[in-house]
Parts: structure tokens; C-alpha cells; sequence
């Protein structure tokens, strides 16, 4: 009898520091300094793991540019690291060190895609050449890559960027400090990455809350990180009698790093005994208000964790904080129900994340997403967790721009119009129409193909003019009908590179002929089609070939009313519009440049049996900005080029935009987030923010942002 196969583990277990290594030296920490983290043993959808680490989404490098050295890569399949739950922590073994920042930033990916209903996809990189981006499938990690006290998300090398340095205090209990190594570094930098793959222009010095955003979002995520670790909760509770207002290694970050820099206690800590509201008028550096942002979610948590405790407390008859000593059974469901408070706040925050405006976030946004996107998932909030949020959002000063008041149901974004003539209903139709690929894929790979597939299509179909057929066109039997078809399949043809060559293309330019001639083309321009066709390199080159064709149709006509409405909702323009010119958004003879930022789908569960399914399109445009309004308003009007006759560039980019949110369960369009590019206001808001030497805005390259938490996390 043959032996039957032996079962599979279920997970990885890998021991990392719970915090740094400076709490391994502390007896009050000591017991709970170090901390297992289990990944899944074998997802089928996802590449095993291979020394280094390296797998599905990390691919860690550990080179060494300071001292010239490189550190063989850990072997995670070691009979010797599987037996022991991976290498054992250590502050002089660089194999640890890499096993640490693998296991840390892998358990971040996995807790957003658990809120998010999707896998994370890294930000694309632009190539100058092809004149497109190129998915990014791993994210690089270098856990020794420089020698000073920082450590940043690279957006030009798509990579975690980890320093080392000696240590200037000695209350930080060791001479020379990893970055690798403290917990709180390495799931600020993963969150960064995150972000920037979802919203890639939030990373532009836009505002005083833009980068302010960034900083904040990856501490939130840092903080209620330490919530996951039962026993550091259980020892904290103990100690302080139920209460989590207390200052320690809960509320506090890179404890190690703070103590080897400046000596303080801690990097930033969020325990705040008296909110300011007027504190964030006060605040320009991005870490110090980004802080009031984080100060304003734990105090949601604390009013959540509250709220859920106090039933156990007064079974009890033991009053919070009031010094008695605490039965351990108590403490037990004390810690459970604050890991499950920060659980769930944690959660309501990245879900909100889709809930945003492409461009230019603000604070007060952030609490309309976050009361948004709660809604949709839970309707009846009946803990009252969305008012402990507008409560804490309302004592920090933070308020939402053009809102009524500040209760929960006035803070909702505005759902879209259903009605036949309004977009909510075209939109619906449209959609169905597109042939978009909206089958849930597993792997990331095909995840990354299937999203830039519906890219393209959801590009041609907002920018291609609105046309119908002419009222009595009935030359060659053309219909509307007929007309849409002659569309899809130009739309099929031209967005797959490969079918748009050779015998395909000319089977294609076969079968649409007699359509061209029933729409009224002239041979003439149907043979200089085909031509044009033959030579193009790329499927927006086809696509406005075909387009340029199509306007010389005599059996068609633009429906300009539909366009209109879609540039109001959007607050973007396809076509310059009398009174409207502006110039500063660069376009060409078929139309002004858009650009679909992303498209992606999603899928989010309840806690009563909810099962939410979406579609999520970010659609952005940008606008020359320049620092002289009079400059500004002299390129808007008119088209300016320099001596060599090349159009004028201006002194930084402005950029408008929408979120487009579309429920898959009935097709329908339900919110549409917009930033008008057309908005002077909030122009003159960049260009104010970009001149002020006290945001030292003047640090980045302006527009592009190229490497903002360089210099950013420089101590």
C-alpha cells in the first residue's frame, strides 16, 4: 500500500521583533519583545517563496553600498529556519534582518487586502520611451541600503529603502541601530508603497495636506499594528487598569530610532490628554499635522474601545483606571475587544481609500470616505462607530469642505442621478457595453493584465466623441445599432497590439469597409485609413486615426450635450469650450489629454452576510500651473511657445480629476468624487502652498515629485 502523502502545514510561522530591539531590554517589555508572524504555507495563486526572501510581491536585496558588502539571502525553506520558526531575532545577523522586513511588510500586504477585497498591486513605472507604463510586480527591499539615520519608499526604484547609523544617545541601548529592525518603520514604509500604488499623485506637493496625508495614513497603519500583539495589549491593560489613554509602547513609534536620534521616548506619540481644534491652522510640516490626523482615528478607537468595554466593566463592578487590581480573565476580554476595536478602525480606514478624489486629498475628505464607504457596507450603525469618528474628526478641527453640518448622514458623498437622461443611466449602459473583463482574477499577474485591458477600453469610451446617427441616415441600412458594433470592434482590434498587425489588422479593414461607406466616407479617406492604420505604432495612434476618419462621416454626428455633461460631473474637459480655453491642458486635434489612472474591482463582506461588489475608475487630467497669476491667465488664453517654437511648460502641474464608483450588483454609477481642473481657487491654494518657504515645498521637483520621503524621513 502506497504511503499516503503527509498533510500540509497551514502556515509559515516567522519570528520578528514585536516593536524594536530596544524593548527586548527592558524587563516591563521584555516578556513581550518578541513576536511570531504566520503567512499563509501555500497559496495556489501565488509564487512560492525563494531565498532572499523573494515571492509574489517582495523580492528583498540585501547589498550593502556604504561598506561594499553582499549578504548571502536567507533561505526561508531551511530545514534549520523551518524547524525553529525562522531564525531567532538578532540585531548582528543581516539573515535576520532580512527575514524580519520580509515577514513585516508581507503581514501589512495581506491586512489591506483583507479590508480592501482585493490583492495590492504596486505602483506602474513610466516608460519615457514606449510612452506608457510598465507594471511593477515586486516591490524591491533593501534592508541595508544606507548608511544614516532613515529609511523611504522610493518611487523612482519601486523599492523600501532601509538605513542603518550610530546610534548619538545612549539610552538607545545599542551603538549602531537597523531600520530593518523596528516593526514601526517597516509597516510605515510597506504603507506608503500601498498608498502609492492606489493613489499615485498623492505624493505631489499639492497641499498643505497632501504629503501630510501620506505621512499620516502610514502611521495609522504602524499604530494599530501594535494592537495585534495579544500579550504587549494584555500587559498594557493590566498595568493601567482597562485604560489605553496612557502614554507607552501602544502609542508611541520607533521607540529605538527616536532614542538613538534625538532621545526622546519615542518618534511621535499619539496620546493627546487636550485636543486643540485650532491647532491644525497652526501646522505646516507634513509629520506634525499629519500627526493631528492619526491623533484624531486613535481618539475614534479610544471611544469605540470604550463604548465596547463598558458592559464588561460594570459585570465587574470595576470602574476604568481606578487603580484596582484587574481579574485576569478581565484582561483577557479587555485585550480582545481593543484588538478587535483597532481591527475594525483600521479597516474602516483603508476601505476608505477608494472613497477618495483621485487628486489633492484633504483631511475633511478622508472622514466623508471613511463615513461613506462604512455606510455602504454596514447601513445601520447601531455601536455609533461612524459618529465616534466625526466626534474625534470635530475636536481636532478637522471639517470637510462645503458640508452642512457634520453629522454622519450630511458627511455622505452625493450619489449619482438614476434617472434615463442623467449619467448614472448612461453610465450603466455604456458600461455594458464595453466588453470590460469584470471576472474576479486570483493572480497578480493576471490581475495587472485584465486591469490595464479595462484601462484602455474605459480610456477609448470616455474620450471618443459622443456620436450617434444622423436622424433619416438609411444610406447602406446604417442604424445605431449597427453604428455601436462598427465601434466595439474597432475598440477590440485596437487596444490588443498583437491582433492590430499583420493579417488581423487587414481582416479588420476587410470587414469595416462597407461600414465606412454606409456611414459616408469617402474612399478616399477610407484608403488614407488604412494606410494610417498600417503605420501606426500604438493603439491611441489607431484609435485617432479612426476617430479622424469618423468626423468625416456624413451620416454621423457628435452629440456634444452628453460630453458636457460628463466634463461637469468629472471636472475634467475632452474638447476646448468656448469661454473655456485653456490652453495650459495640453491636447491635439482629436481631443485634450486624459489620462485613466486606474481601474479596479473589488469585493467587500459584511459582518450581517453584506456582499459588496464594485467597480472603481480614477479618471485625472492635468493643467500647466505658473507661480505669476498673470503668466497663468496669459497661457490659459492662448497658445504660447517658446523662441524654438516649442510649447511653453509651466512652473508646476495642476491636476483635476475624479473617482468613479459603480456598483457591479446592478451596473449603476453611484458616486462620482470629483476636483475640477478648471477650479482657480484651488489653484491659487498649489501655487500659494508651492511659494511658502515654510512647507519646504521648494525641496521637490515640482510636479512630478520624483522622491518625496527622501527627504521627508531625513533625521
Amino acid at each position: 500500500m502506497p504511503d499516503a502523502p503527509l498533510p500540509q502545514p497551514t502556515s509559515r510561522r516567522l519570528r520578528v521583533y514585536a516593536f524594536d530591539p530596544n524593548a527586548s531590554l527592558d524587563l516591563g517589555s521584555a516578556k513581550f519583545s518578541h513576536a511570531t508572524i504566520s503567512l499563509a504555507w501555500d497559496d495556489p495563486t501565488e509564487q512560492g517563496i525563494t531565498p532572499g526572501p523573494v515571492n509574489e510581491y517582495l523580492e528583498v536585496i540585501d547589498i550593502d553600498p556604504c561598506s561594499r558588502q553582499f549578504y548571502p539571502p536567507v533561505d526561508l525553506n531551511a530545514p534549520a529556519v523551518l524547524g525553529q520558526d525562522g531564525l531567532p531575532p538578532s540585531e548582528g545577523d543581516p539573515r535576520f534582518h532580512q527575514q524580519m522586513v520580509f515577514a513585516v511588510a508581507m503581514k501589512t500586504v495581506k491586512l489591506f487586502e483583507r479590508a480592501l477585497g482585493r490583492k495590492v498591486v504596486w505602483a506602474p513605472v513610466w516608460d519615457d520611451d514606449r510612452k506608457t507604463y510598465d507594471p511593477t510586480m515586486k516591490l524591491r527591499v533593501y534592508p541595508h541600503a544606507l548608511r544614516e539615520a532613515n529609511a523611504y519608499y522610493s518611487r523612482t526604484k519601486r523599492a523600501l529603502l532601509f538605513g542603518y547609523f550610530n546610534a548619538t544617545q545612549r539610552s538607545a541601548g545599542a551603538s549602531w541601530i537597523f531600520t530593518a529592525l523596528s516593526h514601526d518603520i517597516i509597516v510605515h514604509e510597506t504603507t506608503h508603497a500601498i498608498l502609492d500604488g492606489l493613489h499615485p499623485r498623492y505624493s505631489e506637493a499639492t497641499s498643505i495636506d497632501s504629503l501630510a496625508f501620506h505621512e499620516a495614513f502610514a502611521d495609522i497603519a504602524a499604530l494599530f499594528s501594535h494592537f495585534q500583539l495579544y500579550e504587549a495589549v494584555y500587559d498594557y491593560i493590566e498595568k493601567s487598569g482597562g485604560r489605553l489613554d496612557q502614554s507607552g509602547l501602544l502609542s508611541g513609534l520607533a521607540s529605538q530610532f527616536a532614542r538613538g536620534t534625538t532621545g526622546h521616548a519615542s518618534l511621535r506619540d499619539y496620546i493627546d490628554k487636550e485636543p486643540d481644534a485650532d491647532a491644525l491652522e497652526e501646522t505646516v510640516e507634513a509629520h506634525d499635522r499629519g500627526a493631528i490626523l492619526v491623533a484624531a482615528v486613535f481618539d475614534a478607537f479610544l471611544s469605540i474601545y470604550t463604548a465596547r468595554t463598558d458592559d464588561l466593566l460594570r459585570l465587574s463592578g470595576t470602574r476604568m483606571g481606578s487603580g484596582d487590581h484587574l481579574h485576569p480573565d478581565l484582561v483577557a476580554r479587555l485585550a480582545q475587544e481593543a484588538a478587535k476595536s483597532a481591527d475594525h478602525v483600521l479597516r474602516m480606514c483603508i476601505r476608505a481609500l477608494d472613497y477618495l478624489p483621485p487628486v489633492d486629498v484633504r483631511f475633511g475628505e478622508f472622514l466623508r470616505a471613511i463615513i461613506t464607504a462604512d455606510t455602504d457596507l454596514i447601513p445601520d450603525d447601531r455601536l455609533n462607530y461612524r459618529l465616534a469618528f466625526v466626534e474625534a474628526f470635530r475636536r481636532r478641527g478637522i471639517f470637510p469642505e462645503n458640508c452642512l453640518s457634520m453629522s454622519p448622514d450630511n458627511l455622505l458623498w452625493d450619489k449619482a442621478p438614476q434617472q434615463e437622461d442623467e449619467l448614472g443611466y448612461l453610465c450603466t449602459r455604456d458600461i455594458q457595453n464595453e466588453g470590460l473583463n469584470l471576472v474576479p482574477e486570483f493572480r497578480r499577474s493576471d490581475i495587472v493584465a485584465t486591469a490595464e485591458d479595462n484601462r484602455r477600453k474605459i480610456w477609448y469610451w470616455l474620450t471618443q466623441p459622443e456620436l450617434k446617427v444622423k436622424r433619416g441616415a438609411k444610406a447602406g441600412g446604417m442604424t445605431q445599432a449597427r453604428f455601436d458594433a462598427v465601434r466595439a470592434r474597432a475598440r477590440a482590434v485596437f487596444s490588443d497590439d498583437d491582433a492590430s498587425s499583420g493579417k488581423a489588422l487587414e481582416a479588420f479593414l476587410d470587414r469595416i469597409n462597407p461600414d465606412l461607406k454606409a456611414l459616408g466616407v469617402s474612399p478616399a479617406n477610407v484608403a488614407k485609413l488604412g494606410s494610417g492604420l498600417r503605420k501606426a505604432t500604438s493603439h491611441f495612434a489607431r484609435w485617432e486615426l479612426f476617430l479622424g476618419t469618423l468626423a468625416t462621416a456624413a451620416n454621423i454626428e457628435a452629440d456634444k450635450d452628453v460630453d458636457k455633461r460628463w466634463e461637469k460631473a468629472l471636472g475634467i474637459y475632452f474638447q476646448r469650450r468656448r469661454g473655456k480655453n485653456l490652453y495650459t491642458i495640453r491636447g491635439n486635434q482629436s481631443g485634450l489629454a486624459v489620462e485613466v489612472a486606474s481601474v479596479r474591482t473589488t469585493r467587500r463582506a459584511g459582518p450581517d452576510g453584506q456582499d459588496i461588489r464594485q467597480l472603481v475608475i480614477e479618471v485625472t487630467q492635468r493643467r500647466q500651473g505658473f507661480f505669476d497669476p498673470d503668466d497663468q491667465d496669459r497661457n490659459d488664453r492662448s497658445h504660447l511657445h517658446d523662441k524654438e517654437g516649442r510649447p511653453v511648460y509651466g512652473d508646476f502641474v495642476f491636476r483635476g480629476g475624479a473617482t468613479l464608483i459603480i456598483d457591479l450588483r446592478d451596473g449603476r454609477l453611484r458616486y462620482v468624487i470629483s476636483k475640477r481642473i478648471d477650479d482657480d481657487v484651488r489653484l491659487g491654494r498649489q501655487r500659494d502652498y508651492l511659494l511658502a518657504p515654510a512647507t519646504m515645498s521648494f525641496t521637490y521637483d515640482r510636479g512630478s515629485s520624483n522622491e518625496p520621503f527622501a527627504l521627508l524621513h531625513r533625521m
